[in-house]
Formats: C-alpha cells, sequence, structure tokens
C-alpha cells in the first residue's frame, strides 16, 4: 500500500479510537483525575474480559500501521534539530526538521534561513515569515524600551544628589521663611484689634 493510503487508515483509526479510561473511573472520585490507563487485574473483572456493555480496552487494533507509525501527518520521519549542523545528516525527501523548543529566537531565524536555504521542511511552525516578522517586531519593541529606560536614568544622573538635596533645602526655607512673615503679620494684626477692644 501506498504511504498515503496508510495515512489516510490512521486518521480514519484515530477518529474512531475512544479514550481509554481507567476501570471505574466513573464510580470512584479519586481515579477521576487520574486519566492514566492501567490494566485491570481483577479476577472477576469485565474490562478485563472484554465483556460487551463495557469500556473498551487498549489493543493492537486501535494501533495505527506499522509502516506509517511515529511519522508526521504530512508522511515525513521527524527529526529533532538544535543545531546548524544537524541538517547535514537530513534527507529532505523523507525527513522533516522539528526545532527544539529550548532553542533561543536569534538562533531559531537561523536555522528557519538554513532549512529554506536546502529546501527542508519545518514541521513545527507554519508560516516562517510570520514567524520572523513577530520576532524582529518583539525585538524592536524591547530595544525601545530599553532606550526609554536608559534616558530616564540618564534624566535622573544629570543632576547629583547633592545639589538636588541643597535646591530641596533651600526650596524649604523659601517656603518656611514665606510662613513665619505671614504668622508674624498675623500676630501684629492681632495685637491692634486687641488694643482696640
Amino acid at each position: 500500500m501506498k504511504k498515503e493510503e496508510l495515512l489516510k487508515i490512521r486518521i480514519a483509526r484515530k477518529k474512531k479510537k475512544p479514550h481509554f479510561i481507567r476501570q471505574d473511573a466513573n464510580k470512584h472520585k479519586k481515579l477521576r483525575n487520574k486519566l492514566k490507563w492501567r490494566k485491570p487485574k481483577g479476577r472477576h473483572s469485565k474490562l478485563r474480559l472484554s465483556k460487551k456493555g463495557h469500556e473498551a480496552v487498549p489493543s493492537t487494533g486501535w494501533g495505527s500501521p506499522r509502516e506509517v507509525k511515529h511519522l508526521h501527518k504530512s508522511g515525513l520521519r521527524q527529526v529533532l534539530v538544535k543545531a546548524l549542523n544537524d541538517f547535514d545528516k537530513i534527507n529532505k525527501d523523507e525527513e522533516g526538521v522539528i526545532l527544539g523548543s529550548t532553542v533561543g529566537k536569534r538562533k531559531k531565524i537561523e536555522l528557519i534561513k538554513k532549512a529554506e536555504e536546502i529546501g527542508v521542511r519545518i514541521l513545527n511552525i507554519r508560516n516562517t515569515k510570520d514567524f520572523i516578522e513577530k520576532v524582529q517586531k518583539e525585538k524592536d519593541e524591547k530595544k525601545r524600551k530599553r532606550e526609554e529606560r536608559a534616558a530616564e536614568k540618564s534624566k535622573k544622573r544629570s543632576k547629583p544628589k547633592r545639589e538636588e538635596k541643597k535646591e530641596a533645602k533651600k526650596e524649604e526655607i523659601t517656603e518656611s521663611s514665606e510662613e513665619n512673615k505671614k504668622k508674624e503679620e498675623k500676630k501684629e494684626k492681632d495685637k491692634i484689634l486687641t488694643k482696640k477692644n
């Protein structure tokens, strides 16, 4: 059979395949959250005996055809790439590239360009141009914010702390002297008013 037909069979099987539930997960609350399958081992277990009317049990019939097992839906074998020299071993007709999740954005862009240059398909990024544009925008935004922070810091550093403190003290002194003058004037007015009475 051709690879395309086998991939179609795999898709059809996976659509029909149920979600295998652990035995008695519907009866016991503590088992509901644990979705891992466990083989039923009870002596009288209906699930182990595959009785009609009980949940499905994993078996070879649910599996995908051996020729297309572990292949990508495009029919390519997946190869993990983390560095530029990993491209040397790749066969572009049969294999597709998956970029490592731990690879940084700058290096990812280099890997994408290398893949386009060779003609290898990247399987875990749909649109490489959009990805590169998005990364470039993020980079520009980060740079702009860094420049803004630097400008704010330079404004703060332009006046030394001593000068700032001196200016603050001068302002306090002028404010306090104005307040003292106002108080003295008020006292004099009060004295005049009390003398008249």
